[in-house]
């Protein structure tokens, strides 16, 4: 019993170890994503729906972009700069969309609670895997740098 103990402790670090890098990202991006809503459920008050979503998802990619260089990708440079502005260009307008399709026509432009958490939910969730696929073909996680 001890040995299959052993193993599925080494399987499970081997996991952790293999796949550190996305772990991590998805990790700052809960952090980035719970500064996000927040943002945007108070600007949304004041300001349109589409307006409020951008301010939360362009304050979300500075923290991301700060966090992420150093800990994803260990880069600053222009060129991650540049990658970085690209997909996060791509991503909002991907989250506005959602954001925008869901709360108009979904929920036939209620501003409750559920429909506002339903909405920016399906905003994050599906530009997260694209943008983060996209990152990672065109820059190098550690991960990545390690197996070269």
């Amino acid at each position: 019993m001890n040995g299959t103990t052993d193993t599925a402790d080494q399987q499970k670090k081997g996991f952790f170890r293999t796949h550190k890098a996305f772990l991590m990202y998805g990790l700052i991006s809960v952090f980035v994503t719970v500064i996000d809503v927040i943002i945007c459920r108070v600007c949304e008050r004041y300001i349109h729906v589409v307006a409020a979503n951008t301010i939360g998802v362009i304050t979300g990619f500075i923290i991301q972009y700060f966090l992420t260089a150093k800990h994803v990708y260990n880069t600053r440079s222009k060129r991650s700069f540049v990658i970085f502005l690209a997909t996060f260009l791509l991503n909002l307008l991907m989250a506005n969309v959602i954001v925008y399709v869901f709360r108009e026509f979904v929920f036939g432009g209620s501003d409750e609670g559920l429909p506002f958490l339903i909405s920016k939910g399906a905003s994050i969730v599906f530009p997260f895997f694209i943008t983060y696929f996209i990152r990672k073909k065109v820059m190098p996680t550690k991960d990545d740098k390690k197996d070269e």
